[in-house]
């Protein structure tokens, strides 16, 4: 039961992690995307007779920048704030999978009797189980790569 708390719980942690991550990959693009106008905006800027005029030259331009000077500032608040997020849940995930491992050591002769049942549900050919468990592990290994890693050493043990 504990074991099954936790394994939610991770399952909760890795898609944060995700819908964060691609936050923070978003989040990314618009500072480069600000970075590249900023840039132009100040290369516009650049007068060669700035220094003979008497008025203000592109001054439109001059304050745009500023405005996307502190949309910029604004971005990068947010990706600290995200990173922060990214550490807690790093944090968490470390924490939930030691603990995971550590129920599963106490909890192992669970997981076999849980092997065998699945092989009397199944028509007892080895290879299909085999099978069956592998095409499981193989969609868990990019959502939940400890928990693909875990029923993998399952599978070792029990063929042994």
């Amino acid at each position: 039961m504990i074991n099954d708390f936790l394994k939610k719980y991770q399952e909760e942690l890795i898609s944060g992690k995700i819908q964060l991550k691609e936050d923070m990959d978003l989040l990314e693009t618009k500072i480069k995307e600000e970075t590249k106008f900023l840039k132009v905006l100040e290369e516009s800027n650049d007068s060669y007779f700035v220094e003979f005029t008497p008025r203000d030259i592109n001054s439109k331009n001059k304050e745009k920048a500023q405005e996307v000077k502190e949309i910029l500032d604004d971005l990068n608040a947010q990706m600290e704030k995200k990173a922060q997020q990214m550490k807690f849940f790093d944090g968490r995930l470390v924490e939930v999978n030691a603990l995971i491992t550590n129920t599963v050591v106490i909890n192992k002769p669970l997981n076999d009797e849980s092997i065998s049942n699945n092989v009397d549900v199944n028509d007892n050919n080895p290879a299909s189980l085999l099978i069956d468990k592998l095409s499981e592990i193989k969609n868990l290994i990019l959502l939940d790569p400890y928990r693909a890693q875990l029923d993998l050493d399952n599978i070792i043990t029990s063929l042994k």
